[in-house]
């Protein structure tokens, strides 16, 4: 089995290509289902934030065809040629793959470097491919691993706190435009962890009056109390927007919900009162002509691209790197451990075989020996095979690791003919886990002194 990622993101992709190919979450299940439906294709999770689209794969098969086989679906999602996602696509592979997983759920590859709302994404893109029945143990020991690199790297560094969320960067904006945040009626349109992020960022700027609203009324209901807001429903949202002085929006819509109408009509009556609109919706929540409109000023994701642009990036940049490099060898190391673990367990269980079968021969030919004799003989024999077997067996583990690993692996199933007696590696590799939970590959003749 390989790891294979395709990945879009806002460094190497325009803001109007990753619209179009964004999975918002009321289509996210239909996309896995199609994904997983490749017959190549065993396990499937899609990424799709506000800046980057990603599915990571566990595939079997060549991988050009795989990749080409997912670029063609997304790009029929998105409506675009397969040449255009081809073309801006990274396409990584097992390690490479791992290493930008974790490099992404540090927050070292957002807009907003050490940004902290890509956590909850990734955790939420393998909810979602749970639910859709796409996801298997080889990538959710996968996400597992980048999910503990990623907060190895907030804990052992200040990215985080020196680090920018795209809401706060947005809420920069609105405080240069309007002059600062006080005693402004700020209305926020989603209760995602981006819109939740943004109602607290606008409560602890200290607006004078937070309104929340969304689809899920007992959710928002919920978010407003939290929050100390209050809670709109559909009705009240035309005199909330000709009242608001800033709107922020991250519903996760599939296109978008604020027209330019809803806009003009409630700016009728605003008194020419300036109203800063903030969208951080992937496809966009807001018509673009609502920037268009007298007294409107709209900061898209592309505004706050060009914003954070010129922003030193935090002074622990290398450190982190350097974390999410060790995290990705040590996951590499586990993963090629789990394809000798097979390997090695048929080779104890071969030879543990030949000696309890020449030891029953032996008790057949010497029936007089008692209980206590026949167990000291054979506790003698198995005794003797495991101190046999303890140093090629570590220096096995040991060869896997190395780039030679699958040459030395095929060595022993060739001396011990073991082709027939080990698991499929696509098997093995869905064995994967974490140091905490991963068992010893061990198999029974681990040497562990004298009993």
């Amino acid at each position: 089995m390989t790891i294979v990622s395709l990945s879009l993101s806002h460094r190497i992709t325009p803001a109007e290509v990753l619209e179009k190919l964004a999975v918002p979450s009321a289509q996210r299940s239909s996309m896995l289902a199609r994904l997983h439906a490749v017959p190549s294709i065993d396990e499937v999770v899609v990424l799709s934030t506000c800046n980057r689209v990603e599915v990571y794969a566990a595939a079997h098969g060549p991988v050009d065809r795989v990749t080409r086989t997912v670029a063609d679906l997304m790009a029929a999602h998105g409506q675009v040629p397969v040449a255009d996602v081809l073309q801006r696509a990274h396409t990584r592979v097992d390690g490479a793959a791992a290493e930008h997983l974790f490099s992404v759920a540090s927050g070292l590859d957002s807009m907003a470097v050490g940004e902290e709302q890509i956590v909850a994404q990734v955790k939420a893109a393998a909810r979602a491919a749970a639910d859709a029945g796409t996801n298997g143990a080889a990538l959710t020991g996968l996400i597992d691993a980048a999910l503990r690199t990623s907060k190895r790297v907030r804990t052992q560094t200040t990215i985080s706190t020196e680090g920018i969320s795209l809401a706060r960067a947005g809420l920069d904006l609105a405080v240069a435009h309007l002059g600062g945040l006080a005693t402004r009626h700020a209305v926020v349109l989603g209760t995602g962890s981006m819109g939740k992020l943004a109602a607290r960022l606008l409560r602890e700027a200290g607006v004078g009056r937070l309104s929340l609203a969304g689809r899920n009324q007992e959710r928002v209901a919920e978010e407003a109390r939290t929050m100390g807001g209050r809670h709109l429903r559909p009705d009240d949202m035309p005199a909330a927007l000709a009242d608001a002085d800033i709107l922020v929006t991250a519903t996760g819509a599939a296109a978008p919900v604020v027209s330019a109408e809803q806009v003009r009509a409630a700016r009728a009556q605003a008194a020419g009162r300036p109203l800063f609109v903030l969208d951080l919706g992937m496809p966009p929540d807001v018509d673009p002509a609502v920037g268009r409109l007298a007294g409107v000023t709209l900061a898209d994701l592309t505004a706050l691209g060009r914003h954070l642009a010129d922003r030193a990036e935090p002074d622990q940049i290398p450190q982190a790197r350097a974390i999410v490099a060790a995290e990705a060898a040590a996951y590499l190391d586990r993963q090629e451990q789990a394809t000798a673990a097979p390997v090695i367990a048929a080779m104890h269980a071969q030879i543990r075989q030949l000696a309890d079968a020449e030891l029953a021969r032996l008790h057949e030919r010497l029936p007089d020996l008692s209980e206590q004799q026949r167990a000291e003989t054979s506790a003698t024999v198995h005794r003797i095979l495991r101190k046999i077997l303890h140093r090629p067996t570590v220096r096995a583990k040991e060869f896997t690791t190395s780039p030679n690993g699958p040459v030395y692996l095929d060595a022993l199933r060739q001396l011990f003919d073991l082709s027939a007696h080990t698991e499929a590696p696509h098997i093995a590799l869905a064995k994967i886990a974490g140091p905490a939970e991963r068992p010893d590959i061990g198999t029974g003749y681990e040497d562990h002194g004298e009993r």
